[in-house]
């Protein structure tokens, strides 16, 4: 039996604004009144506790416009197949408000859980109702890597990028390093399919990328 829990709007807007991004940390979190309203799909079956064990079957975000959903993801602190609570749902909702406050964009946020049985699938909508400001701090470089590169060694392809650690990383730099490395393959004869992963493994600024290489085998 499937039953929807909906919490209409959680009640927070970041808004994007001069304020420093440290001295708006209070709002970060939905108080508790805002936790999912809890509506029965038909009326008849018992809804669990919030704290109740459940499986995410799905997790989705939509409306995100100025942050990447790989950054939003990677701030959540379970992934789909994990056992989670309604309660820890919501928590996870607050860690993506984090990453808006962060990054000083103003948005509202919606949630909506679809159980059925002990399975839960989750939406998290946002709407954006401010750009990020201009305190919004720059993406930094910490670390590059390869995986897949089995006919051109690692030291090699290294020696080609532009973009070093602790360097900006911007999307056009990502995409010249990309092209810099499909040319080594280009010289060897060797097809390739290249595919930057970007990471965010402190939920900040700084990102790790890790280029996918899919190798064809040489002539």
């Amino acid at each position: 039996m499937r039953n929807a829990f909906t919490c209409a709007a959680i009640g927070l807007a970041l808004v994007g604004g001069a304020m420093p991004v440290w001295a708006q940390q209070a709002s970060t979190s939905a108080p508790p009144y805002d936790a999912p309203t809890q509506v029965p799909g038909d009326g008849k079956s018992a809804l669990p506790p919030v704290t109740a064990p459940l499986v995410l079957k799905q997790l989705t975000i939509l409306g995100n416009q100025r942050i990447p959903a790989n950054r939003l993801m990677a701030a959540v602190p379970f992934h789909v197949g994990d056992t989670v609570s309604q309660s820890r749902i919501t928590q996870g909702l607050q860690d993506v408000m984090k990453v808006y406050q962060q990054d000083n964009v103003g948005a509202r946020f919606h949630q909506n859980l679809k159980l059925t049985g002990k399975n839960v699938e989750v939406e998290w909508k946002i709407e954006e109702t401010g750009a990020a400001a201009t305190t919004t701090r720059p993406l930094k470089l910490e670390s590059v890597d390869f995986s897949g590169n089995l006919h051109v060694a690692t030291s090699e392809l290294r020696k080609v990028l532009h973009l070093q650690p602790g360097q900006t990383v911007t999307p056009d730099d990502v995409l010249s390093d990309e092209k810099a490395i499909q040319a080594v393959y280009v010289k060897k004869n060797i097809g390739v399919t290249i595919e930057p992963d970007v990471q965010y493994p402190h939920k900040d600024e700084r990102v790790a990328i890790t280029y996918k290489v899919t190798e064809k085998s040489p002539d």
